[in-house]
């Protein structure tokens, strides 16, 4: 689905067309509305219009780019909370939980803490979180900046592989090159 979104406030206006892709990536410098782009498909900014052509997405999954996990809970109970959110039983979204976990390669940490981990295992864990309840459109901030160099690749790739046999379509922003060419996204660069 092509969809405009334009947002005015300040010094910021934006008019973005993004194309019918089922991975988009939102490049460009620090400033230029990236962040701003994905807030205004999330609904998240009210100042702003999105304009799709085409059916709109059902459920949207967003990951903002400083992870938001609730302190008090796991991060088992953080992942299984999209899905209890979603209406999946107690015991379900706990297994499915420490299954992507598992995959996200931080299955033995499902029992911690967002404080007692690192802010790269943080971001894996909001990461599983905004996929684990399938969104027709997952929205992702620098999702990979926090993790470090040798994860990247894998958790690029478990990525597409989930957008791939869940048919969700995603909307990134990035400063990576690598992160566009691995995920196969079409680029829209933002001035």
């Amino acid at each position: 689905m092509k969809t405009r979104v334009r947002f005015d406030r300040g010094d910021l206006t934006l008019d973005v067309v993004l194309p019918d892709a089922p991975i988009v990536a939102l490049t460009g410098p620090n400033g230029a509305g990236k962040s701003t782009v994905l807030r205004c498909l999330a609904g998240l900014e009210p100042a702003s219009s999105v304009v799709r052509h085409g059916p709109l997405p059902g459920s949207v999954g967003y990951l903002p780019q400083r992870t938001s996990l609730f302190p008090a809970m796991s991060l088992r109970d953080n992942v299984a909370s999209s899905l209890r959110f979603s209406g999946v039983g107690r015991v379900e979204s706990r297994q499915r939980a420490e299954a992507l976990l598992a995959e996200f390669e931080i299955g033995e940490l499902a029992r911690r803490r967002p404080h007692e981990v690192s802010g790269g295992q943080r971001q894996r864990a909001g990461l599983a979180r905004a996929i684990a309840a399938i969104p027709d459109l997952l929205l992702l901030d620098e999702p990979f900046v926090a993790i470090d160099v040798a994860a990247r690749r894998s958790m690029r790739t478990r990525l597409v592989q989930h957008l791939a046999a869940s048919g969700s379509s995603c909307v990134f922003a990035t400063h990576d090159d690598a992160d566009v060419e691995a995920m196969g996204a079409v680029r829209v660069e933002l001035a």
